[in-house]
């Protein structure tokens, strides 16, 4: 999987509107020709003020993604910039069930809001045994299932060990972000939480079909 976020230039905010509406026709059609090449790809309006712009899109081999990532580079040019990006795997839990193939899990409609952010537990985590660590995150999972507000939250914990400045990339789906971030909130209580030692920057995204065009 990857995370794509983009910061329009001024340039993109001078544009007249038939020009921005151009544009958008053209990273349409690039959507359309990487449709059968990617598993999923979803694009979000960015709720911070530092970004505006956030692609979330997977693949079976890292080579799709560093070209769809090129792509997007080659299509802005000049109406944007990188300010952060993220590559992990999407792998089975050790702490749960399996929980099925990269395909199967995101063939559904998505949700209208998008939450992402890079996660780095202590050294001291992987120093305890497995059944430790089990129990421990068998009470945060339950704490999380059991929330009343939990309800149409999708939850993704993906693994970037060695493939980025982070440990885990984490992302959700959710039609309520009032209701995850009570969620959240509740998790803090969670003994698992002892051990977390970075969870930002934290990326929101509104979905979106097309670029803001006024």
């Amino acid at each position: 999987m990857a995370v794509q976020v983009e910061r329009f230039t001024p340039v993109y905010w001078y544009l007249e509107p038939d020009e921005r509406t151009l544009l958008n026709k053209d990273l349409n059609l690039l959507k359309e020709k990487f449709g059968d090449k990617l598993v999923s790809l979803n694009m979000y309006l960015s709720a911070r003020s530092d970004s505006d712009l956030i692609f979330w899109f997977s693949s079976t081999d890292i080579e799709t993604l560093d070209h769809f990532k090129r792509s997007i580079r080659s299509l802005f040019k000049e109406f944007s910039e990188p300010i952060y990006g993220m590559i992990s795997l999407y792998e089975d839990s050790p702490y749960l069930k399996e929980s099925g193939d990269l395909a199967s899990t995101l063939r559904h409609p998505p949700s209208k809001y998008f939450v992402s952010y890079p996660m780095i537990k202590s050294p001291d985590w992987y120093l305890m045994d497995y059944e430790t660590r089990k129990r421990i995150m068998a009470e945060h999972i339950g704490m999380a299932l059991s929330h009343p507000e939990n309800k149409g939250i999708r939850s993704y914990t993906t693994y970037s060990f060695g493939l980025g400045d982070q440990e885990f990339v984490v992302l959700y789906e959710t039609d309520s972000l009032i209701g995850w971030s009570h969620v959240t909130a509740k998790l803090r209580e969670a003994e698992a939480h002892k051990w977390v030692t970075r969870e930002n920057p934290i990326f929101i995204g509104i979905l979106t079909e097309s670029l803001p065009l006024d």
